[in-house]
Order: C-alpha cells, then sequence, then structure tokens
C-alpha cells in the first residue's frame, strides 16, 4: 500500500489513526489551512481546486486497497472541506488564527459527523469519489455560510 494515490487519500498518513480517522485526517490540514489564513482569494481557489482534483484521482484507488469508497482512512476530501470552512471562517475573523482554526475545525467535523441535509443527501445520492467529496465540501459550506451569518449579526 505504498502508491501515491493511497497516500494522498489517506492524508499522508494522518488518516491511519484506528480510532477516529475522520477527526485526525481533518486535524492534518490545519497547518496548511493555518499557513493560508490571510492569504488572497486565489490562494484559497487554487488550494479548493487542488485538493478536490487529488481527492478525485486518489480515492478510487485507495477506496479498492481498503475495501470500501468512503472507508473513514479516507481523508482527502475531509481535507478539502477543512480547507472551504477554514476560508469561510478565515474570511471573517482573519485577526484571529488560533480560535478561528478551532472554530471551524469543530464547526466542521459537526456539520460532516451529524451530517444535515444536503450533506447526507450528497453522501447517498452521489456515487463513488464524487459522493465522497460533495459531503464534506456541502459541510465546508455549511461552516462558510454559519460564518457568514455570524459576521452579518456581528456588526
Amino acid at each position: 500500500m505504498n502508491s501515491l494515490k493511497f497516500w494522498v487519500a489517506v492524508g499522508f498518513g494522518s488518516g491511519l489513526s484506528p480510532k477516529a480517522p475522520g477527526t485526525t485526517g481533518t486535524l492534518g490540514v490545519l497547518p496548511l489551512v493555518a499557513w493560508a489564513w490571510t492569504a488572497p482569494l486565489w490562494v484559497w481557489g487554487l488550494g479548493l481546486i487542488v485538493l478536490c482534483a487529488a481527492s478525485l484521482w486518489s480515492i478510487g484507488e485507495a477506496g479498492r486497497r481498503l475495501g470500501a469508497v468512503d472507508h473513514g482512512q479516507i481523508v482527502i476530501d475531509e481535507w478539502a472541506g477543512m480547507w472551504v470552512a477554514g476560508f469561510g471562517v478565515a474570511l471573517w475573523i482573519p485577526e484571529h488564527l488560533w480560535l478561528g482554526l478551532a472554530l471551524a475545525f469543530l464547526a466542521f467535523r459537526g456539520f460532516d459527523i451529524f451530517k444535515p441535509w444536503p450533506v447526507s443527501w450528497c453522501e447517498k445520492r452521489i456515487p463513488g469519489a464524487l459522493g465522497v467529496l460533495a459531503d464534506d465540501v456541502a459541510a465546508g459550506l455549511y461552516v462558510l455560510l454559519a460564518a457568514w451569518v455570524f459576521a452579518m449579526m456581528a456588526g
């Protein structure tokens, strides 16, 4: 199991934890999100394109090796979703990196675990790697939307 596609799909090892691999996998992308926190919009956009492309490229092979297309240890999709969540929070509180990372992480994990509609719809109705990716990006979009609502309410 040493192919590049496999290692990308498991978040370069961050998803290989025997307990809570989605959570440990999401933690694995936080240094990258922290690096991009105050970056221009094009960096966030390019990062999302790269993470989505990497997800679609790698999930199928890792799923075959692990025995399930949405195996818990496949976390590159969590990386893409957390990237969207991080962008959403960074957009509204760029001056608070550590608080923002914590809020984005907790909110993303909550939406990813509880899967409100349409997150659950994406997971159940979109087949293959695209569905694996779509539910996490949808969870990240929920965080982005929540950050926007809170920012609007705050002032």
